[in-house]
């Protein structure tokens, strides 16, 4: 944990080899793909999302073996340390890079925070890899450090970028001020297949709305941590309520929590009241 801790400070990045259990990876791995079939899923045609790239959103709520993926312990326990516990899930996206693919361009995932750089993290961002990921067939380019710079670089530059190779099964958690992007794929018929599960402090609003994506009658079937997660309890007793309740209580789920204000510190408590006072 601490080398990782370290790793995360001074290089922005690191890589957990072996953090998803091989039966586990080739579970997600497999449904990745019959999802791609099923769902009919083409590449967007962007600088952004890729040419020969497909993606997927939202993942939660698309197949059971999903929901293990924003609790997964060996990168949820770094993840709470990099932020705070009471963090919540930003997205789930999964992203097959094909043949031809290019450069996707650098940036940093957290570059539409107006807070100014460098800053304290606000974001995590995971990447999963479920094949191996390779400098040909489109690895993780990434700028060690850069999570320290002030400004944004230039998205083509990419001779400043290291590819982040790393077998099946590791995943690589970042600052998401690292500056990093989706390399391009030079092989003939070697498509490469990650997902990327982002977090955020709970106080930030997410790249992915939960609470419409998530169909309510499937909250019950959820551990009350990937509840928490998706935004479904409140950020320390007392920000998202619903007329003083949980958004669980809200939909009609009993809430681990309890209702606003009622396991909340006092500094959360009179934070919120000048809150609403104006102040």
């Amino acid at each position: 944990m601490d080398t990782h801790l370290a790793e995360i400070a001074e290089q922005g990045y690191t890589i957990v080899p072996g953090a998803i259990e091989p039966a586990f990876n080739t579970e997600l791995r497999d449904t990745l793909r019959q999802q791609f079939v099923d769902l009919s899923i083409e590449p967007k045609g962007t600088r952004a999302e890729g040419f020969a790239t497909r993606r997927l959103y939202n993942l939660v709520p698309r197949a059971p073996v999903f929901r293990r993926l924003p609790t997964h312990a060996p990168v949820l326990d770094i993840v709470e340390r990099v932020l705070e516990r009471e963090l919540i899930l930003s997205g789930t996206t999964a992203m097959d890079i094909g043949p031809g693919e290019q450069l996707q361009g650098l940036h940093a995932d957290d570059g539409f925070f107006k807070i100014g750089r460098p800053h304290r993290p606000m974001m995590v961002t995971t990447i999963w890899a479920l094949t191996d990921f390779t400098a040909a067939n489109g690895a993780t380019r990434i700028v060690p450090g850069s999570h320290r710079e002030p400004g944004h670089p230039n998205p083509d530059d990419e001779s400043i970028a290291i590819a982040a190779e790393m077998p099946a099964g590791s995943v690589m958690i970042m600052d998401s001020q690292l500056w990093h992007c989706g390399g391009p794929n030079t092989t003939e018929d070697e498509w490469r297949l990650g997902l990327n599960v982002q977090y955020v402090r709970g106080f930030f609003r997410t790249q992915q709305n939960h609470y419409l994506s998530i169909p309510h009658d499937e909250l019950p079937e959820y551990p009350p941590r990937l509840r928490e997660l998706l935004g479904y309890e409140l950020y320390r007793g007392v920000m998202g309520h619903v007329d003083g309740e949980s958004p669980s209580t809200a939909v009609g789920i009993e809430s681990t929590a309890g209702p606003a204000y009622a396991n909340s510190s006092a500094d959360n408590v009179f934070g919120a009241a000048k809150l609403t006072a104006g102040e």
